[in-house]
């Protein structure tokens, strides 16, 4: 009987041990995923920002090079 439970209880042992192992490797997974959809967020909002300060660039831009400035170049209030 001794033996029976020794056998059931390194079984129970070794199954346990495993899912800790596989656990781990999910989690690393996981943080996988996490990570690239940050840099995705990132990536969305600099191609974002870089339009919204490009375009203001090339407005500004074009008031400077036309000689007698347009109503529209008038500057921005506060």
């Amino acid at each position: 009987m001794l033996g029976y439970l020794s056998a059931t209880y390194a079984h129970v042992r070794a199954r346990l041990g495993g899912q800790q192992v596989r656990e781990a490797g999910v989690t690393a997974v996981e943080y996988a995923l996490m990570v690239a959809i940050i840099a995705l967020l990132l990536v969305g909002g600099f191609y974002a920002l870089f339009n919204a300060v490009q375009t203001k660039y090339t407005d500004v831009g074009d008031c400077v090079a036309t000689e007698p400035a347009p109503e529209d170049c008038s500057p921005a209030g506060p």
